[in-house]
């Protein structure tokens, strides 16, 4: 079964290579003017001298260390160890699902592990080597490696990714509300570690050059082929409430969900409502909702066929694959697709 995942795994993770590196530029970038120490605006001054770089320090220091290959290699060892953690998300909710054992025997879990991961694998492929976004492959990866620390009962353990995970990508702070999905004499230790671990992470940036939050303060433009366009907010760029609201938001739904022993529907609920608030309109968001879905499918759910993992995949090749016209702002549609191959 797991040779079946690795292969098909590295099927799309070649595919995606062929036009892969999209948004690298931004990671090396970041990253070689963190390791530039002899620069006056580079080193600690990044995300001041870069507003435009959004993601967090975590990814930043994860860049940094890629730079430090150069710019080709670092892509490849990027795209390399984005597929890589395709995996071993896909490891950590299978072993989370034996822990927790919903679907019965371990033939009808290791079944739905197979159809999840043929679901899963081409869609994860698409962020980690096709688009490489650094920062949401560790903040997906970190999450799930959260909730399979948490199942194992090492509640410290799962604050400290909870924590790193929401220091590598601005959106994932909701994830914050995970510990809350610990045993409760935990969670007093559980939110001060991984809050410490966010402030850790962003106060030497801030501390060292204040104009640091200028990065907060950067707007995307909003696409019209958005969620947030076709609820009619149709501004050019991103709405002052936009960011506040999808993770005010986003935080109380999921603590609603582990409120009512749902937990496992946390990260799915989180990368949902930051997709309907979103003003960008990339498929790589879609990976998100993938993991999200895979845990619930493996974890959460009864239902032995995993219902939301091929549902997300599905939609998203049907909207990418058919030969419609994409509008202004969204990524351009075109037969075979350009995210695909």
């Amino acid at each position: 079964m797991w040779l079946a995942l690795v292969v098909w795994a590295a099927i799309w993770a070649a595919l995606m290579a062929r036009h892969g590196g999209v948004s690298w530029h931004y990671f090396d970038t970041g990253g070689v003017t963190l390791v530039d120490l002899d620069n006056p605006d580079g080193a600690i001054h990044v995300y001041a001298t870069h507003p435009d770089l959004q993601f967090g320090p975590v990814a930043m220091v994860a860049s940094g260390a890629l730079s430090l290959l150069g710019t080709a290699s670092g892509l490849i060892a990027a795209q390399l160890l984005g597929a890589i953690a395709g995996l071993a998300v896909l490891a950590c909710v299978a072993d989370t699902a034996s822990s927790l054992r919903p679907l019965g025997t371990g033939s009808q879990q290791q079944k739905a592990l197979l159809l999840a991961g043929l679901a899963f694998l081409p869609v994860w492929m698409n962020l980690a080597v096709r688009f490489v976004h650094v920062d949401d492959v560790l903040a997906l990866t970190l999450a799930t490696a959260a909730v399979w620390a948490a199942v194992r009962r090492w509640p410290l353990a799962a604050a400290l990714l909870i924590g790193l995970s929401a220091a590598s990508k601005p959106w994932a702070l909701p994830f914050l509300v995970l510990v809350f999905a610990l045993p409760r004499r935990e969670w007093l230790k559980a939110f001060l570690v991984s809050w410490a671990v966010v402030a850790i992470a962003w106060l030497p940036f801030l501390v060292a050059d204040p104009r640091s939050l200028l990065a907060a303060k950067f707007a995307i433009p909003s696409a019209a082929g958005s969620s947030l366009h076709t609820l009619g907010i149709t501004d050019a760029t991103t709405p002052a409430w936009d960011r506040p609201v999808q993770m005010l938001l986003g935080a109380l739904v999921a603590a609603i969900a582990i409120r009512r022993g749902r937990w496992q529907a946390a990260l799915l609920l989180i990368v949902g409502i930051r997709i309907v608030l979103d003003p960008g309109a990339y498929s790589y968001y879609t990976a998100g909702i993938l993991v999200g879905a895979l845990i619930w499918d493996l974890t959460g759910s009864s239902v032995r066929f995993p219902v939301w993992s091929w549902s997300a995949t599905a939609l998203l090749f049907a909207d990418r694959w058919l030969p419609i016209s994409a509008p202004a702002g969204s990524e351009p549609c075109s037969w075979p697709p350009a995210w695909c191959c």
